[in-house]
């Protein structure tokens, strides 16, 4: 708990001074409501006396107008500085979550689901942004206007106002705290739910197609609804008990009218000159009705927001322990060096690579072969930095990768199996990194990597949209597209993740064509399951068991290896049956 409170305040006190601006206008709009109903009652009747003079009269007309145009000022400033306030606060958090998600995203370790980061961003975050809204600022400024109502009474009559404090705090602070006590369990579960809900429909969407294949859509479908059901009944009893404990404030509320009438009645009722004051009081107690009466519900939501809270501080936790990525240290040389390299995955029987060692000479273009399960994509995290080895060390270019402590993405870049396209323009796709890349050297990668006559019949060219995963394009242009992003990035390295498994043979010729042709001055890593094109590689390295079986170039391991050949005949007869 005390945990959670320091990480709160944290967040405050980086932008202490908004806040307690906000604070200090929301309790002035508030006052300027009390004050304005007050002047009100009290120019009522005194208006509705006999002998009453325009004289008598102009300085509470005068304040009416004060306090009647402050009120929406003073309200307009209040939203104006605290909204902007949680907004940098909420922008800070997406920015967080970003970092974490590229950071750990391919990390099985520290990676979430797709679902539990679509929760914590849509959900969590929005939460915070209500706690402080919704919660804390009308808690405090309720808590502010007891004091002030309190010590206003009392300058009239001190035994009246302890006993309007009392009302006051039990209101504020004690029919709040009876309804957190009795919704915080079943609070927590809704939320819980909800959560859940989020994480399993995200993994549904993203699963659509294999869910319509199964047969079993419309159960799943089901499923939802029936959680979607439990979730919105259980909600809906938590809402009646809020509407409960706020209808028993209004009555508590109420009685304190009565109180006050009774008050101001028996104070100021004897004498004509002072009965003004009874209005006054009476209608200047209203609008504090309206900040106190809404706290019971306000309250009872914060459970959500502190799970929220609680699961945002495990995220920005692990993104202050992942740190801020610098730059790779720019070098020509794109060689890889890799000495005595491990890595294992939580839980596995068995390393997925076990003392690796493996050098690739700068410009050289290498196949890396093998088995599913053999380490090929592991080696291929490994060296982008986007997995740390647990022992042994990898050095690109000279400079030894630290996983987690640079960005290689200006040196290394990644094709994988099948590459995603955003539904952004053509321009927007192909510049991620480079925004400032100009359209023609755009255009001139686009007919380099074989776009060229799709380009021309776009109609609108660059400024043509690409539908949500590359809709519209077929495998093979979505291939291209990817690579040209990478080139555009002008990366010394490329490493190729399984291009061929989902394309037609002519589409596969063709994409290796285009690879060996626009990566001369490059360092080519291809890790693919089969050997079709094996002989145009400068050197095959076939993966076994997260270690190094075959290492050569395909016209030594042709002469050398009788397995390497068995190998090559062995995928020749696959791809003909």
């Amino acid at each position: 708990m005390s945990s959670r409170f320091t990480w709160l305040r944290n967040f405050l006190s980086s932008y202490r001074r908004p806040f307690v601006v906000a604070l200090v206008l929301g309790l002035i709009a508030s006052g300027f409501s009390a004050l304005l109903m007050f002047t009100s009652g009290y120019l009522i009747s005194a208006t509705a006396q006999e002998g009453v003079t325009l004289f008598s009269i102009m300085l509470p007309v005068a304040f009416v107008q004060i306090f009647g145009l402050g009120r929406p000022l003073a309200r307009y400033l209040e939203r104006l500085v605290s909204h902007s306030w949680v907004l940098r606060v909420t922008s800070d958090l997406r920015r967080m979550l970003y970092r974490h998600v590229a950071g750990n995203a391919s990390d099985p370790a520290r990676a979430r689901a797709a679902g539990e980061y679509l929760s914590v961003l849509s959900d969590d975050i929005a939460h915070l942004q209500n706690l402080y809204l919704r919660v804390v600022f009308p808690a405090v400024i309720a808590l502010l206007l007891s004091y002030c109502a309190a010590i206003a009474f009392g300058l009239f009559s001190p035994a009246f106002a302890c006993i309007m404090l009392v009302i006051f705090l039990g209101t504020v602070v004690g029919l709040p705290l009876c309804t957190l006590a009795a919704t915080r369990l079943r609070s927590q579960r809704v939320k819980e739910m909800r959560s859940e809900c989020i994480s399993q429909l995200a993994d549904d969407v993203l699963g659509r197609n294999d869910w319509l294949l199964s047969g079993r859509a419309r159960e799943e479908l089901a499923r939802l609804a029936d959680a979607d059901a439990v979730q919105r009944e259980l909600d809906c009893r938590v809402r009646s008990l809020d509407r409960t404990i706020e209808l028993v404030s209004f009555l508590v509320l109420a009685l304190a009218v009565c109180a006050v009438i009774a008050w101001s009645g028996s104070s100021f009722g004897g004498d004509p000159s002072t009965a003004n004051w009874i209005a006054a009081f009476t209608l200047g107690f209203f609008p504090l009705i309206e900040s106190f009466a809404v706290l019971p519900a306000v309250i009872s939501t914060s459970t959500e927001h502190m799970q929220s809270v609680d699961r945002l501080m495990e995220v920005s936790g692990e993104v202050v322990e992942a740190g801020f990525q610098e730059p790779f240290p720019v070098s020509e040389d794109a060689s890889i060096k890799i000495e005595g390299v491990t890595y294992s995955y939580p839980d596995a029987p068995a390393p997925a690579i076990s003392a690796l060692d493996l050098a690739i000479p700068a410009g050289q273009n290498v196949a890396v072969l093998g088995r599913s399960g053999s380490g090929k994509t592991t080696l291929a995290s490994l060296v982008r930095g986007m997995l740390e080895p647990q022992s042994g060390r990898i050095a690109v270019g000279g400079n030894e990768m630290l996983a987690r402590a640079y960005d290689v993405s200006g040196t290394i870049g990644y094709l994988s199996q099948e590459p995603y396209l955003f539904n952004k323009t053509l321009r927007a796709n192909l510049a991620l990194a480079r925004p400032d890349v100009g359209d023609d050297e755009l255009v001139s990668i686009l007919r380099k990597v074989g776009l060229g006559h799709r380009f021309d019949a776009l109609p609108d060219g660059l400024n043509t949209v690409i539908g949500e995963t590359g809709t519209g394009f077929s495998g093979g242009e979505a291939h291209r597209i990817a690579l040209a992003r990478a080139l555009v990035a002008d990366v010394r390295i490329l490493i190729v993740d399984e291009p061929f498994s989902a394309l037609d043979p002519t589409t596969e010729s063709q994409l290796i064509d285009t690879l060996f042709e626009t990566c001369r001055d490059r360092t080519l890593i291809v890790i693919t399951h089969h050997l079709a094109h094996v002989n145009r590689f400068d050197r095959v390295i076939f993966l076994e068991d997260g270690n190094v079986a075959l290492d050569g170039s395909p016209a030594e391991l042709a002469q050398t290896s009788p397995r390497f050949l068995n190998l090559i005949e062995f995928d020749r007869d696959f791809q003909l049956a």
